[in-house]
Parts: structure tokens; C-alpha cells; sequence
């Protein structure tokens, strides 16, 4: 069975397998709100990620995990609304699957759940973003009916792809 929740204190060791894989592989935690390093603890994670406040972005969200068969696959943090930094980069989801369930559709179905909830609160229109190099999230945001809109260009140069979706 998949779910799509918030994480329970019960879900500490599924939580650590998830976050050790992606350690190990030396990649950058996405959505970096879900990065341990920034807690003490894992009740800490639990407890602030409850709150739907973003350390970072200062606005209003709800982070969910996708859950299959006790383990996690992936987590996305889905913003309410946006703020001038959020439109440029982040927009209303930022979603990672860990790496060995990448190519398995499940970036597919994490991003349709987050449009879901996104509906379900009342967005129409939703802003999703991703590194030009991220050919996966390109295919993934355009599956999920992203129309690329014009693309914003980092400090350091990174060029930053945009997707405009209309949530039914």
C-alpha cells in the first residue's frame, strides 16, 4: 500500500534508512527541508515539520512523504502560496525520490499527489522548478502537464527551468 502523510515519530528507523541512503550517495537531500543536520533530533524534524512553517522559505507548507511497503521512497514539500524567491526557484513543490527507486515512476505519482493537496487547498495554478541538467524532473513535470514558462538564472549561473501546471 502507498501513502502520501506527514512523518509520525513512529517512523524514525524507515526515516534514518531513507536519509542514510542518500549520505551514502553523497547527493544533496531534496527537499533539503527534510535534512536531519538541520534538527537535533528526529523528534525535532517531526515536530517543526507538523508546524508548516519553512525554516528557509517563510511561508506556509506541508511536507509529505511517499510510503510504500514501510519504506520511504521519496518526500515532497508543498508550499501554500509563494514568496518573490519561491517564484524564481522551488515554486510550489520540491520533491526528491531516493536514489534507488529513481526511474521507477514514482517521481510521477509523488508529483500528481502534491498537485492533489494542492487543489485540495485551493491552488489552481502551480509553479514547478528544476535545474536545466534535471532532464528526469523536466520529464516528470511535463507528464504531469507543466508547460514551460521563461527560466531564471541563479547568482552562480545555474539556469533554473520553470513549469506553469493547471490543477483541475
Amino acid at each position: 500500500m502507498v501513502e502520501f502523510r506527514e512523518l509520525t515519530m513512529g517512523d524514525e528507523l524507515m526515516y534514518c534508512d531513507y536519509m542514510r541512503e542518500w549520505i551514502d550517495h553523497d547527493e544533496k537531500i531534496v527537499p533539503t527541508i527534510t535534512n536531519i543536520t538541520k534538527y537535533s533530533n528526529f523528534e525535532e524534524l517531526v515536530h517543526e515539520l507538523a508546524d508548516n512553517k519553512s525554516h528557509d522559505e517563510s511561508v506556509d507548507n506541508t511536507t509529505l512523504f511517499l510510503i510504500e511497503d514501510d519504506e520511504i521512497i521519496g518526500a515532497a514539500n508543498i508550499r501554500h502560496n509563494l514568496n518573490e524567491q519561491l517564484k524564481k526557484i522551488g515554486g510550489h513543490v520540491g520533491y526528491g525520490i531516493r536514489k534507488k527507486h529513481r526511474g521507477k515512476g514514482f517521481g510521477n505519482k509523488i508529483l500528481k499527489k502534491s498537485l492533489d493537496y494542492l487543489s485540495r487547498i485551493g491552488v489552481r495554478e502551480a509553479l514547478v522548478t528544476c535545474t536545466e541538467d534535471n532532464e528526469a524532473s523536466v520529464a516528470v513535470i511535463k507528464h504531469n502537464g507543466g508547460e514551460e514558462i521563461e527560466s531564471s538564472t541563479l547568482e552562480d549561473g545555474t539556469v533554473v527551468r520553470r513549469f506553469q501546471i493547471e490543477i483541475a
